[in-house]
């Protein structure tokens, strides 16, 4: 207590010395004798919780694929390239890539990005995959099965001060060999096969406005696809098809935000080839024309999104006939994290050389075909993100589509030739997905679609033909972090035919990463883990247990 009051007499001196100063007849002496006794009160409980405003969830744009015409991005961009858009500037603006595996598997691809000036943008990709090894066909005799793959494309843009100005082009070669077939007539070639080169190019140029406060907005592009085959095939000589095209969408964006629109495409299609339909007769290939407007309103709010448009199709060839259908779609958001859509769509769908090729099988032989149309389209589904991390997708329809394509293997089982039967198809449809990522340490993935098809082909076709048509479809997977820079996953593939005259697609796979350093990564995938053999979408047959591995730089 003592030394309390002699350091509260020393705390108070100056304080003293400055009164004093003042008035000398203040001396005052201050002591304190009193003890501290410092207590402390008891904790009591809050009762009332705090009031929590939730933060509102970012609503997931989910885009859902339609059969002839996605028009899920509602923002036309259809003439733009297809270019990287890199976030910033220290992204890195090229790549290489290079893979090598068993039965000569091969994946090298290299692309940069390269601005030449604040206006001026030049994109170079180039690639090469395929493969090359010995295989037996189906009557149990080797063959070649050989196919190589090779890319170049540029695409450049200019920006002027309203409209971006386009130019690209793409040039493709294929080179395979045919399975070897009893329905070759002429001499096989050294080596006993059967080879063919088919040559792609496609070359466009195009203007996209890009002032918002223009009364009118625009996108317009027109090019050229050249598709040619160098070999003769049991039906085919050698030749060409040529289409030029011109696509474009013209838009006013009304006061409220919304648009209306016409998006239109015109077709030109020249052959400068024979086709055979039978051995001692020969006819040459119609040209033909094919106009589609497609007049639209767009409506879009913080719930809504709608689409309401008609097709319109006219084809100008050999099949004279105008085709309307329509192109409905809605999307109505709701809870915030959900989102209830429905279409309605149909259109034309051009059975081109270059089509059937690049979406079907580049084994195709076939006489001239009509083009398919689908006059509905029509499905409903549910998708939403309930909690962070966990996104669903519900979906169901019906399909009806005249002159529908079905790709089937030709003649018996030592068949190798691709060929197709048309006719009216219907099938109804049902397919749900659901991916999970939790944070970056995994995520898995599922998917599946069911088919329920009703055909009315022609009385000769044999419904064999229509077994590589899928029942089922089920994919689904799992992503893991084992370490950092190493992810590893894991998947399964399924698909059964609606005839088991083809055995279904069993296809177990996995990869792996690892990123050695910063812009180097070291990567390898193994397909078809069960070694299985089964007929793939392009009708011919997978490969057994097969890997590639390789390395990846950014620069």
């Amino acid at each position: 207590m003592k030394k309390i009051a002699i350091l509260a007499v020393l705390g108070i001196m100056p304080l003293i010395g400055a009164f004093a100063q003042q008035d000398t007849t203040v001396n005052r002496t201050v002591i304190v004798e009193n003890e501290y006794n410092p207590t402390v009160m008891d904790a009591s409980k809050i009762n009332v919780m705090p009031q929590m405003n939730e933060p509102k969830a970012t609503k997931k744009n989910i885009n859902y694929a339609t059969s002839l015409r996605p028009v899920s991005a509602w923002d036309y961009q259809a003439m733009s390239p297809v270019v990287r858009e890199w976030e910033s500037a220290t992204a890195y603006r090229g790549y290489l890539r290079g893979s090598y595996g068993n039965n000569g598997n091969v994946d090298l691809a290299a692309g940069y990005l390269w601005d030449i000036s604040k206006r001026d943008r030049l994109n170079v990709l180039v690639s090469l995959d395929g493969h090359n090894y010995e295989a037996e066909d189906p009557s149990g005799e080797d063959w070649k099965n050989r196919f190589y793959r090779t890319k170049v494309g540029l695409d450049y843009k200019h920006t002027f001060n309203k409209v971006d100005f386009l130019l690209g082009g793409n040039y493709c070669s294929q080179v395979f060999n045919y399975m070897p077939s009893e329905l070759y007539e002429g001499e096989i070639s050294e080596g006993g096969v059967y080879p063919q080169h088919q040559t792609i190019l496609d070359g466009y140029l195009g203007l996209a406005s890009t002032d918002e406060d223009m009364p009118v907005q625009f996108a317009f592009s027109a090019g050229m696809k050249h598709f040619k085959m160098n070999h003769e095939s049991k039906t085919m000589q050698s030749g060409s098809e040529n289409n030029l095209y011109v696509r474009g969408d013209v838009w006013k964006r009304l006061n409220d935000g919304n648009r209306l629109g016409l998006d239109m495409k015109f077709d030109n299609y020249s052959y400068s080839l024979e086709q055979f339909a039978e051995a001692d007769r020969a006819y040459d290939m119609d040209n033909a024309i094919a106009i589609d407007l497609n007049p639209y309103y767009r409506m879009e709010n913080e719930q809504w999104r709608l689409r309401i448009g008609v097709n319109v199709d006219w084809w100008g060839g050999d099949e004279d006939k105008v085709f309307i259908s329509p192109d409905v779609l809605a999307e109505y958001v709701f809870a915030e994290k959900y989102v209830f859509y429905g279409q309605a769509v149909g259109g034309r769908k051009t059975n081109s050389f270059y089509n059937l090729s690049s979406q079907f099988s580049p084994y195709w032989v076939t006489d001239r075909l009509v083009s398919s149309y689908t006059s509905m389209d029509a499905s409903v589904g549910l998708k939403g993100s309930p909690v962070n991390g966990l996104w669903f997708n519900l979906t169901g329809g019906y399909r009806i589509t005249e002159n529908d394509l079905s790709p089937y293997l030709m003649s018996d089982m030592r068949s190798s030739l691709v060929s197709f039967v048309q006719g009216k198809s219907k099938v109804l449809y049902a397919g749900a997905e659901l991916k999970y990522d939790y944070k970056d340490l995994w995520n898995v993935f599922l998917k599946g679609t069911y088919y329920n098809w009703k055909w009315d082909y022609p009385e000769d076709a044999n419904l064999d033909k229509l077994g590589l048509q899928p029942e089922m479809e089920i994919n689904g997977g799992v992503g893991v972090k084992v370490l950092e820079g190493v992810n590893v996953n894991l998947g399964y593939e399924y698909i059964k035919r609606c005839n088991q005259v083809y055995e279904p697609v069993n296809n177990l796979y996995m990869g792996a990463t690892y990123d050695l350093f910063k812009n180097l990564q070291v990567y390898g995938k193994v397909n078809n883990l069960l070694n299985k053999d089964y007929v793939r979408p392009d009708a011919y047959p997978a490969q057994g247990l097969n890997f590639l591995a390789g390395v990846t730089f950014q620069f």
